[in-house]
């Protein structure tokens, strides 16, 4: 009966959390705004044909720029998905992240009810989804990436304890594809958990690193080319002591100090009162394994506040690694595990039921008032899409994405391909978002601007012949043409490092497969 309330709390809860998201309107957030932007580009390119996209072709006045190449696809999928469904990019915005942090809740029941069994894994799942830092995410910051990279984790962690070796791989491929930053954060600690509950599964983890080697190979090696990757001072993020321990709730931007209106950075009172409890049960636990797990999330919980704290400036400062996480207080999304695992693990060592129900009421009712946003806008489609400030920015803060050949863009060139020196004139045959054919009469030599934004992958070729490009000048696409007729042909080609990227990935996907194959040939027989 107690087991039955408590997955009614759990149901309710839930769904409560989500409902403003399901509300007419949209909730103007940090991040939300260049998200539909994102989605709108990524649906271009697929309709075009383009399964992979690196490229944004509206973009940068329509200059275009790899926004794809760097941005983590994985939530422009699912956006685009809702959109394709009918609804419209801001409800497809909303829709996703209600999505994520449901199946995020799924998962993390699946992976605690293996361990705590079915009353404690709902408990502690409570906890999980009532951490304050998931309204920061879902109603101040509208960070989609987080949101779906939170669901891959809690599943990957699942996988593990449910013994399902290409589940790990596919997790691990969509944690890498939902969000770059929290990858890095991530990953030691997959590691660390695997070597603590299932080593041998490493190697499936190592899989669905190759299978998105596509994504993250390029995006590294090819990040010199860019700037704008990186613009926030991480040393002006740091919160204080109060922040973590205190509830608060704001909804304005990180800053020094503590302004008035913040978005909030507490940990959580169940998650500090959970700790400390699960610290005092650990002390009698004589399950060696579980005393090792505990042990090692109460550490991680302590090394994670010392993060967030300006005492480790020097650690931040010698680790370059770390500097792409941007926001120390971005280390709170490791609390939200941690604390449905504490809770789930207080909750199977307590015997009696009715205190964990209490603890899990407590875990929502300090959380219920942060699930309503501030505001809603009447904002649709129509008000994004015929907006400057968005369709032909860079989709970056301050527009400061680009490549290191050009700043941001400011006004859209009158026409795809020109004459920039001598004579003649050129025709656009086809036009796609990656390629162009055309026809130039050519009257005397000629300088032909390609008012695109030139990355390495840009080709031209003039009667079958590839052409050398001067990108020299302001960042597009130059190149020579004598006087003649001839046939253009402009294309974005992958280079050799992109090429041995998806090479990697299309080996690990065969290797997946395979591996399934045999699995399920060996079940059968």
């Amino acid at each position: 009966m107690k087991t039955k309330i408590v997955f009614l709390i759990l149901m309710l809860a839930s769904i409560a959390a989500v409902l403003p998201l399901l509300r007419p309107g949209f909730i103007p957030t940090h991040d939300g705004e260049y998200h539909l932007i994102r989605f709108y580009e990524f649906e271009t390119m697929l309709r075009s044909g383009y399964w992979f996209p690196r490229w944004a072709p509206g973009l940068n006045s329509g200059y275009g720029l790899p926004l794809f190449n760097f941005h983590y696809p994985l939530p422009n999928y699912i956006g685009v998905f809702f959109h394709a469904l009918g609804w419209n990019l801001t409800d497809s915005f909303k829709l996703a992240l209600a999505a994520g942090y449901l199946s995020a809740g799924l998962f993390c029941y699946v992976w605690l009810s293996k361990i705590f069994g079915k009353f404690s894994g709902a408990v502690g799942t409570i906890a999980f989804l009532f951490v304050p830092y998931w309204f920061v995410e879902l109603y101040v910051r509208g960070s989609i990436g987080e949101v779906i990279f939170m669901a891959w984790f809690m599943l990957l962690l699942a996988a593990v304890e449910h013994q399902r070796e290409i589940v790990i791989s596919l997790a691990t491929a969509g944690m890498i594809l939902s969000h770059n930053i929290l990858s890095i954060v991530f990953f030691p600690i997959v590691v660390i958990y695997l070597f603590i509950r299932r080593w041998r599964y490493l190697g499936y983890a190592m899989m669905g690193l190759g299978l998105s080697a596509y994504f993250w190979i390029p995006a590294i090696l090819e990040r010199n080319f860019m700037v704008g990757l990186n613009v926030v001072n991480f040393r002006e993020h740091f919160p204080e002591l109060s922040q973590l321990l205190i509830p608060s709730w704001g909804t304005n931007f990180s800053q020094v100090g503590v302004p008035d209106g913040e978005m909030s950075q507490q940990l959580g009172v169940i998650a500090v009162v959970a700790a400390f409890l699960a610290f005092v049960c650990n002390i009698f636990e004589r399950k060696r394994w579980l005393k090792i797990l505990v042990s090692g999330g109460l550490v991680l919980f302590l090394f994670v506040i010392l993060l967030m704290q300006t005492i480790t400036l020097p650690l931040w400062e010698f680790f370059s690694v770390l500097q792409f996480v941007q926001y120390p207080w971005r280390l709170l999304v490791v609390v939200m595990p941690l604390a449905g695992f504490f809770v789930a693990y207080v909750s199977y060592r307590i015997r009696a039921r009715w205190v964990a129900i209490g603890l899990a009421i407590l875990c929502i009712g300090f959380s219920l008032q942060y699930m309503n946003p501030v505001v809603y806008m009447d904002r649709d489609d129509a008000y994004y899409l015929s907006r400057r400030e968005f369709t032909d920015g860079t989709s970056s803060l301050g527009n400061s994405f680009s490549t290191v050949w050009s700043p941001w863009k400011s006004s859209r060139a009158a026409q795809s391909v020109e004459v920039l020196q001598g004579k003649g004139t050129i025709i656009v045959q086809t036009q796609t978002p990656l390629t162009m054919r055309a026809v130039a009469d050519i009257e005397e030599d000629a300088v032909i601007r390609l008012n695109r934004l030139y990355f390495p992958g840009w080709v031209v070729m003039i009667d079958g012949n590839k052409q050398l490009i001067n990108y020299s000048e302001d960042g597009t696409i130059f190149f020579s043409a004598r006087k003649g007729v001839h046939a253009i042909e402009v294309l974005f080609a992958e280079t050799p490092i992109r090429v041995g990227a998806d090479l990697i990935s299309i080996v690990s996907l065969s290797c997946m497969m395979g591996l399934g194959i045999l699995r399920r040939y060996a079940y059968c027989h």
